[in-house]
């Protein structure tokens, strides 16, 4: 039996953290550990998409979560890719324009937007493309916070592009580390030849 200790971590962590455990098992059940409900939930929710048995123990406030092959015709976890539009053929194009993710809280939306940058960059989605502009582009530049999820992003055969009139307006053109400087034309053409267009 394997043993995910997710104890201390917020989601996402506690689902990626399981799935991979999935993915490299051979078949033992695996007790993926969390300490509070959301990560509770979510793992059982994912779980159990996947076709897994799922049991839960409560020990003070940790969560026990065995899971065990419900069937076995059940979709291997390992199978593909989250898909965000499993019906096209195309690239998917992600237009970030800030550096928060929604609107209100600034400190909520830049904790948001790191984690959706790291759940992203944890699908296993490949070769798509994700374009900074305006605010975001100080996602690309020095001390971002989310530099490591977009190097996996990049090695996973994403393309990684930022305005570079939104880099001279905000005078970071010198402090970009990650991906190359495009133009609104080059944009444009990403957005009229990508499957789906997704703005954050």
């Amino acid at each position: 039996m394997r043993i995910v200790d997710n104890r201390g971590l917020n989601c996402p962590e506690p689902v990626i953290n399981t799935k991979r455990a999935l993915d490299e098992n051979s078949g033992e059940p695996i007790v993926s550990i969390v300490d509070n409900e959301v990560s509770k939930s979510n793992v059982l929710k994912f779980a159990r998409s996947q076709g897994f048995h799922a049991e839960v123990r409560q020990e003070g406030m940790a969560f026990f979560i065995t899971l065990s092959d419900a069937s076995s015709d059940r979709k291997h976890v390992a199978a593909a890719p989250v898909e965000f539009s499993p019906h096209s053929s195309g690239p998917t194009l992600y237009l970030v324009t800030a550096d928060e993710f929604g609107r209100g809280n600034a400190e909520l939306g830049r904790a948001l937007m790191k984690t959706f940058l790291y759940a992203l960059a944890e699908t296993g989605e490949r070769s798509n493309h994700i374009v900074f502009l305006h605010g975001g582009v100080h996602l690309t530049c020095e001390d971002s916070p989310v530099v490591t999820s977009l190097q996996k992003l990049q090695s996973s055969g994403w393309s990684i592009t930022t305005c570079g009139a939104c880099l001279d307006f905000y005078q970071l053109k010198d402090k970009l580390v990650i991906g190359e400087i495009t133009n609104m034309y080059s944009i444009v053409e990403l957005m009229r030849s990508a499957a789906k267009v997704i703005t954050l």
